[in-house]
């Protein structure tokens, strides 16, 4: 039954003798017979053709769905011993480099006492490295009154991100500064401008003046 009255639906005329009328100030025709056959069949092929589109939907938001989930592994990824083993040895060599100087060391040519660095690191106004029971390591551009200003800024900006992290994006190249180190050029008249180039690096939103001078 409901076949046939689908069926019966399709069969009647989409555009009507009385519709045709509308075309009457705006073209003469001369065939209204066959004008209404030919609009009625335009009618129905742009119908069918938005039918097919939709039709198509579904499965393209299927296959979509099938590709991405192959993109996801079964399982996360953890790493091995090996893995482990390798990192710390790098993080190692990277902590024991000449420029990240040991605690003392620093509060000596800090001229400042070890409770003071010791409040200035719990504060983040001041980067300090740790690697278990080695003691933590600072480093030496923070001596310099412009390098402290520009950890400060980043430290107090990015209050969520880890020291190492914080350390790598200042001492490593930055191509936004032209394969130049951020710690390395940081002057008086730069550090505002260098520290919006290194929060960039860590997806952190500037502040419109992070940090204080030393």
């Amino acid at each position: 039954m409901h076949k046939a009255q689908a069926a019966s639906v399709v069969n009647q005329p989409l555009v009507t003798p009385t519709e045709v009328r509308r075309f009457d100030k705006a073209v003469t025709v001369r065939d209204r017979g066959a004008f209404l056959f030919e609009l009625d069949r335009l009618v129905r092929e742009k119908l069918a053709a938005a039918t097919h589109v939709a039709d198509e939907a579904t499965p393209l938001t299927e296959t979509l769905g099938r590709k991405a989930a192959s993109l996801r592994a079964a399982t996360s990824w953890a790493p091995t011993a090996g893995d482990v083993q390798r990192g710390r040895a790098e993080l190692l060599r990277e902590f024991e480099r000449p420029h990240n100087l040991p605690l003392a060391d620093f509060v000596r040519l800090a001229h400042k006492s070890r409770q003071q660095i010791y409040k200035d690191i719990a504060a983040r106004r001041l980067l300090a490295l740790d690697v278990g029971r080695r003691g933590q390591r600072i480093p030496d551009w923070q001596l310099e009154a412009p390098g402290l200003q520009l950890t400060r800024a980043v430290l107090q900006a990015a209050d969520d991100v880890d020291a190492w992290t914080v350390y790598r994006a200042l001492a490593e190249p930055s191509e936004a500064l032209g394969g130049q180190t951020p710690a390395a050029i940081a002057n008086r008249g730069n550090v505002d401008a260098i520290a919006h180039v290194v929060l960039a690096s860590l997806g952190v939103q500037p502040a419109e003046r992070a940090g204080a001078d030393a």
